[in-house]
């Protein structure tokens, strides 16, 4: 659905799901990443028989690797260097990016295709303004070391909550914002996004109704993951929200999830509701599949091919 809406090629973070789209037929592909083991760059060679494939670097060692399982299987690899916005996980500073760039050119074997980033500092913004902030510095930093680099194919940024502010940027030539395609509440919370526009829910069913202010799901951690900011959002005081009533998950366990409600709630035991989840994405991860609804109704079932595929 993406590409037919226009996207030019899709991004994962790890092999199986790279795998997964290119049996499916998708054909440029970019892991945005760090694959630095033998059996990992040996996968990434062969799938680059495949597709247009590329990933990422971020240091002296990761390029020498890069370059030198290159070298053993005769062939060369396209590498994207990876810029720390200010997440502060993975990356170098944009004035750093140039050593690197010349570690990549003085090997035959690997190709420069560009930069990028990923802002998700910006999961513990606190207001539209620090949005704002946090937008600007995630293009300014790819931008920044594509100029003192000198000539770079991609400039790309990749993040739902700042993707409409750092794509506007002029030099941008590539945005990855993942988590738009459902939303979650934790875009609700950041502003990004409204409880209607949310495609993805969870169906559970009450099963314990054991205080006027508390009921169980059979919905738990095992469904739900435990996400409550994986970038430290401070906005997150549950685990997710009722869709149509009021009540939220405080608690989690593997199995059961128990709804903080009002007094005056009038759920039963073995109703059911829908629950939208704080992360999307981990979520999506932990299902075999999607029940496709229109109007209420279960219209389609889409199995999740890369369910798991965390290699």
């Amino acid at each position: 659905m993406q590409v037919a809406a226009g996207a030019v090629g899709l991004t994962a973070a790890k092999l199986d799901e790279a795998e997964v789209f290119a049996r499916a037929g998708f054909e440029d592909l970019f892991i945005a990443y760090e694959l630095v083991t033998a059996a990992k760059l040996e996968r990434a060679i062969a799938l680059a028989g495949r597709v247009r494939l590329s990933f990422g670097v971020d240091s002296r060692e990761g390029i020498e690797m890069a370059a030198a399982a290159a070298r053993g299987a005769g062939t060369r690899l396209k590498v994207r260097i990876e810029i720390d916005s200010g997440l502060h996980r993975c990356g170098v500073p944009a004035d750093e990016a140039v050593a690197l760039a010349r570690l990549v050119a003085a090997r035959p074997e690997l190709e420069l295709e560009g930069v990028f980033t990923h802002a998700g500092h910006a999961y513990a913004a606190g207001s539209a303004r620090e949005l704002d902030r946090i937008g600007r510095e995630e293009a300014d930093s790819v931008l920044r070391a594509a100029e003192l680099i000198g000539s770079v194919e991609v400039v790309s940024v990749g993040n739902t909550p700042t993707a409409a502010r750092s794509i506007a940027r002029s030099g941008v030539t590539e945005a990855r914002p993942g988590n738009y395609v459902f939303y979650d509440w934790m875009q609700v919370a950041l502003g990004a996004a409204r409880p209607q526009d949310c495609a993805l829910t969870v169906a559970a069913t009450v099963i314990s109704r054991p205080a006027p202010d508390r009921a169980v799901l059979d919905a738990g951690a095992k469904t739900l993951g435990l996400d409550r900011g994986a970038h430290g959002s401070s906005s997150m005081t549950h685990y997710g929200s009722l869709v149509g009533t009021d009540g939220s998950l405080a608690r989690l366990s593997e199995e059961h999830g128990v709804l903080e409600l009002p007094p005056s709630s009038g759920l039963r035991i073995g109703e059911a509701v829908r629950i939208l989840p704080n992360h999307a994405c981990a979520v999506a991860n932990l299902a075999a599949g999607y029940a496709v609804i229109r109007a209420d109704r279960v219209v389609d079932w889409w199995r999740v091919d890369a369910a798991g595929a965390v290699h």
